[in-house]
């Protein structure tokens, strides 16, 4: 009977090590905001989440005008990412979804415009499309973090049908109730809010505890006028 026990407790504490290890896969399109998709990969990580990565070369561009040089970026996926993939390969591992089946969540931060068009309508031309369909035909979490606006009709139908097919909407729009200080205190509101999503636990932002006067970025941001007599 002892042995049965400690048996039966091996396995229950493996089951528990293996829900607590989740695996994620992060796309980045070349859409503005590349920050988003880096900080994401780099919390989920020094969390201990398991996380591969997909970028396309659109991705790198943009992220040599507004974030980290190409050089840079490369080895910020090397240091965060356990795999990496650029998406022209297409043969890579995580385009079959008998690779993908034990991954947790899919996340598309930032997502282009034309990334969400070609997911809304089966187009599967490049790995991360790719991915995205087998994510939403497993019945997976996919999140798909929307920097650009004005948002038109044919984008919001886009959208729709994407939330239809199960996939969260994120929009890239954070919230100023949590005392922001910093650029980087807007961005990790908004991956929190991803991680939310996954009911994983963080101290990113302040979450809504009644009111309280946040206004240290707007009060900075408007010094000098109040500063005028």
């Amino acid at each position: 009977m002892f042995l049965i026990n400690r048996r039966l407790n091996t396995i229950l504490v493996g089951c528990l090590e293996e829900v607590s290890y989740m695996k994620f896969m992060v796309m980045i399109t070349g859409a503005s905001g590349t920050i988003y998709g880096l900080r994401l990969i780099e919390v989920l990580n020094r969390s201990g989440y398991y996380v591969e990565t997909i970028y396309s070369e659109e991705s790198i561009l943009v992220s040599d005008l507004e974030c980290l040089n190409r050089e840079d970026f490369k080895r910020f996926l090397s240091k965060y990412s356990k795999k990496h993939y650029k998406s022209n390969e297409i043969e890579a591992p995580p385009s079959s979804s008998s690779y993908l089946y034990d991954f947790e969540g899919f996340i598309v931060a930032p997502a282009s415009l034309n990334t969400i068009a070609k997911a809304a309508h089966g187009i599967t031309d490049n790995l991360i499309n790719r991915v995205i369909a087998n994510a939403l035909r497993l019945r997976k979490k996919v999140v798909f973090l929307v920097r650009e606006t004005p948002l038109g009709v044919i984008e919001l139908k886009n959208l729709l049908i994407l939330a239809e097919a199960g996939a969260y909407i994120v929009p890239a729009s954070p919230g100023f109730y949590h005392n922001p200080s910093s650029i980087m205190d807007l961005v990790d509101f908004i991956v929190g809010k991803i991680l939310d999503l996954f009911i994983i636990k963080h101290d990113l932002y302040k979450r809504w505890e009644g009111f309280s006067r946040g206004r240290d970025l707007c009060r900075s941001a408007f010094s000098d006028d109040l500063l005028v007599s």
